[in-house]
Parts: structure tokens; C-alpha cells; sequence
């Protein structure tokens, strides 16, 4: 099932504003904002039979369910490939931190929660039993 990215409109029209300044001051940073732009397009999250999967440009992400300890809803404006402000903290038990912004949070964390029985529902989205959550 495949879930599509939460955008702010708010910090795209930022993004693009930046962009278009800088290019228009610099036009040799054109380069550099494609760059920056493959690593963060195309995005979408998939709940498969095989884990979580995610994908942020060109980085995919496969995560299997047995490996999740936390899934913790973030409301911050802390620097990542998302455009959202909105985003949700995937902990693996490995140590593995990834912020991912989910349009539909509520239904992916439902989904999620179905394929990874060690979860629970907390009042920041998910997390394994009697564990504090991991703090941003």
C-alpha cells in the first residue's frame, strides 16, 4: 500500500523562492539545486509484506517490521528531504533514524501497526512496550 508525502505549501514556496533568488544572483548554482532536488524527488512510503519501504529520491529505504521500535510523530522544523513540518521518526533497533512525512499519518501508522506486532499505539504514534520515547 503505498503512501503519498505530506508538502507544506508554505516551505515549498520558500524552497522555490530560494531557489529562483539564488539562481537568478548565481546562475552557476542551477547544478547544484538539481543535485539537491534528485536527492529529495520523487518521495512516497510503502507498506509491503517485506517491510516499510521508503523512498527519497534517489535513496530507498527497506525496512523490515521486526526491526522497528518506534515510529514518533515530530512536529519541528529540523533540516531533512521532507517539505513538511509534519513528519514522523522511524527508530530501528539497529539505531537507525529516519524522518519521513506521510500525508495520511494516522492510516500509515494503522497499517504499520497491523504488520509489526511488537508496536504498540502511543500518545506520539508507536513504539515498543514500557520504552521511553526517543526524544528529537
Amino acid at each position: 500500500m503505498r503512501f503519498a508525502t505530506r508538502f507544506d505549501r508554505w516551505l515549498v514556496v520558500l524552497l522555490v523562492v530560494a531557489a529562483l533568488v539564488s539562481c537568478g544572483a548565481v546562475p552557476y548554482l542551477v547544478p547544484i539545486w538539481l543535485a539537491v532536488l534528485s536527492t529529495m524527488l520523487p518521495q512516497y512510503y510503502e507498506v509491503r509484506e517485506s517491510g516499510l519501504f521508503i523512498r527519497q529520491g534517489w535513496q530507498e529505504i527497506l525496512i523490515p517490521y521486526a526491526s522497528l521500535i518506534e515510529l514518533q510523530s515530530v512536529t519541528n522544523s529540523m533540516s531533512a528531504a521532507v517539505f513538511s513540518s509534519q513528519r514522523i521518526l522511524v527508530v530501528t533497533s539497529e539505531g537507525r533514524r529516519v524522518l519521513i512525512a506521510v500525508a495520511e499519518d494516522d492510516r500509515f501508522l494503522e497499517e504499520v501497526a497491523r504488520r509489526a506486532p511488537q508496536l504498540e499505539r502511543k500518545a506520539y504514534g508507536l513504539g515498543v512496550p514500557f520504552a521511553p520515547p526517543t526524544f528529537v
